[in-house]
């Protein structure tokens, strides 16, 4: 018997699809051409870096010594290079977004903050400030790239809405809020560490097990976190192509 309250299969299947119905410029037709390449530069860089964080994770626990790598790690240092570089570039890609889109604003901010955030402690080095100014200061550029992450992730969703595509949008909203999530454990996980090492005698078998559990719960938002993104992006290739064959 069917649910008279459950959705047409057709109307289910229409909102994972973006409307290609509304009419878009040339030129936004264009500039989310160039979004669209952008993508592929930022999931080769992401890939990459991933790559490179796992192999880090794997040298790390089995050599002492980085010069024990060889020439290896040279390979790893290119890894690096190249994931960096490709993010770099997909990231002025984006600076080509649609105006109407709301998008461009934010992945501009984003770009102007980490460039600040880049170089920030280069200047401020060679700068006689107060320590205290200064040690506000480094702080508040550490944390200037996961402010900026969060603006660059917003303006994926505001590209996703102006496409009119639910899984854009929804998948970046996941990404956002993992990534959030994962920052709020990892550092509840080293204050909780520090606090117990300072009045508890760290570690016995309990504290342990709370905080092993707080930071592998943040391992498992970051996987969230990258999974969404990178399935994001390649939802927005879609869509930007389904909307080039109908305009």
């Amino acid at each position: 018997m069917s649910n008279p309250y459950q959705a047409p299969l057709e109307t289910e299947q229409s909102l994972n699809q973006p409307n290609t119905s509304d009419t878009y410029s040339t030129i936004e037709i264009s500039e989310l051409y160039r979004c669209r390449q952008a993508t592929t530069f930022l999931l080769a860089g992401l890939y990459l870096n991933l790559v490179l964080f796992i192999a880090g994770i794997f040298m790390s626990a089995s050599v002492g010594n980085i010069q024990e790598l060889g020439g290896f790690r040279f390979i790893l240092f290119g890894l690096g290079a190249v994931g960096g570089i490709s993010s770099f570039i997909g990231t002025i890609m984006l600076m080509k977004s649609p105006l109407r889109s709301g998008a461009k604003e934010l992945f501009m901010f984003s770009f102007a903050l980490g460039i600040i955030s880049g170089v920030g402690p280069s200047i401020l080095s060679v700068m006689d400030v107060p320590i205290t100014t200064s040690i506000i200061t480094t702080l508040i550029l550490a944390a200037l790239p996961l402010f900026c992450l969060i603006l660059f992730l917003t303006a994926w969703r505001r590209l996703g809405l102006f496409i009119k595509s639910y899984d854009v949008s929804k998948r970046m909203r996941r990404a956002r809020t993992a990534f959030c999530c994962t920052l709020l454990l990892f550092f509840l996980g080293f204050i909780l560490m520090a606090t117990l090492d300072r009045y508890s005698g760290w570690p016995t078998g309990l504290s342990v097990l709370l905080v092993g559990s707080i930071f592998l719960s943040g391992a498992i938002s970051l996987i969230v976190f990258v999974i969404n993104y990178g399935n994001g992006l390649t939802s927005f290739r879609r869509d930007v192509y389904m909307i080039m064959l109908s305009n």
